[in-house]
């Protein structure tokens, strides 16, 4: 059994006997568990913390509480890691993700990042990574713009390729500063609904983007449903016209898709 390589979907709500089992599997190299919480959060971080060759770890968590301090007891993070997805509330990210030298893909949902400015300083000083993906990560985002910040130590978010991430509905734009993701080559950005005022800026200044594709739409507003049909399609041609503007000196000529 030691030299099982890939579990997944491992319910270990029932108690904590799964993951002394799961323990003593240090040849793991792939590893997803469902129904992590308060009470069997310090078992599953002793058992990660043996798992050195570790390469992709997924977790679930169970309940409201979601996986807020369940995760902060990792003393030895696998140093293998290269995929890590967490689904639910973190509140903030475990410290213990700056330790991964080799996290190359990062997925959070529903985690409820508190601090925003935070959370993107955390991420964005993280070496190696190329593909962040973030829908519904914020808890309650009180402003009405979201910064990538440039960091004033270097560049930020400096290996990403692949950007995939929602906010939430009361922001009216989403800033990318100059010094930010030189290497981003794709960005994909969902809202549900969007401000009638949003927009991106700063998209000029990804020097390697291919692709910008957005998956919006925009309150409705009184009328017939044709009428409410050519509202949003205009709302979207205007949109993707801004961000077509942004980009057009881009030597890539980047696409821009709306849906």
């Amino acid at each position: 059994m030691k030299d099982l390589h890939t579990l997944r979907e491992v319910n270990v709500g029932r108690g904590n006997a799964v993951l002394q089992d799961i323990k003593m599997l240090t040849g793991l190299r792939k590893l997803g568990v469902t129904e992590i919480n308060k009470k069997n959060g310090p078992a599953f971080c002793s058992a990660i913390s043996s798992l050195s060759r570790l390469e992709s770890l997924s977790v679930r968590s169970a309940g409201k509480q979601g996986l807020r301090g369940c995760l902060d007891d990792i003393s030895s993070p696998p140093e293998s890691l290269q995929s890590l997805k967490l689904y639910g509330n973190l509140g903030t990210l475990p410290e213990w993700i700056k330790e991964l030298p080799h996290l190359v893909k990062l997925k959070l949902v529903k985690s409820r990042l508190l601090d925003h400015e935070a959370a993107l300083e955390f991420l964005g000083k993280l070496p190696k990574l190329e593909i962040l993906v973030l829908p519904l990560a914020w808890s309650v985002f009180q402003g009405e713009e979201l910064v990538f910040k440039r960091l004033q130590a270097g560049i930020t978010f400096g290996s990403l390729r692949v950007l995939w991430f929602s906010v939430g509905s009361r922001v009216k734009s989403v800033t990318i500063e100059q010094g930010t993701m030189p290497n981003l080559e794709w960005l994909y950005y969902f809202e549900a609904e969007v401000d009638n005022e949003f927009c991106f800026s700063g998209l000029e200044f990804l020097e390697s983007i291919n692709e910008v594709q957005l998956n919006v739409s925009f309150p409705w507003t009184n009328g017939t449903w044709e009428e409410v049909r050519q509202d949003e399609a205009r709302k979207k041609g205007e949109l993707k016209k801004k961000i077509q503007a942004q980009l057009a000196r881009n030597a890539n000529e980047p696409i821009v898709t709306m849906h």
